[in-house]
């Protein structure tokens, strides 16, 4: 499913509130912003992967791999471990949510997308999962 980067969610009213935004929503059939991202934001992102949202039964596969896992993609990062493809997750900062899908983190390792900057400053310096904060205020959605 591709979304064009920033542009409003579009997935069940259960899922869409006021202000979030689609990012990462990638296939082969367009183009993506590809270059370098920091460690920090690698690692981040990670932890956001870790505590992911919207788990689905079905799994989707990576469009840029060839050939294509038959399976859901796996990461890992220091001694964490997670499966890739069956989630989303979400990150808040300055009134925005940002809703990507968890493969993401796969695209921005494997497949050097550059998400873009607004969203990467989100990762960086919003709270993560897991803090009272981010608790807080997905609590309030």
């Amino acid at each position: 499913m591709y979304l064009r980067d920033l542009s409003p969610y579009p997935y069940k009213r259960e899922y869409q509130f006021l202000g979030t935004l689609s990012v990462g929503w990638l296939t082969k059939q367009y183009p993506y912003s590809q270059g370098e991202t920091s460690e920090d934001f690698k690692k981040r992102l990670f932890v956001f992967c870790l505590n992911h949202v919207r788990q689905t039964r079905g799994f989707h596969v990576c469009e840029f791999c060839t050939p294509s896992p038959p399976f859901l993609v796996y990461a890992q990062r220091d001694d964490k471990e997670v499966w890739l493809g069956s989630a989303e997750i979400r990150v808040v900062y300055q009134g925005n949510i940002y809703a990507a899908p968890d493969l993401l983190y796969h695209y921005v390792i494997e497949h050097r997308y550059c998400p873009p900057d607004e969203f990467i400053n989100a990762v960086l310096e919003g709270p993560l999962p897991g803090s009272p904060k981010y608790e807080t205020l997905i609590k309030r959605l």
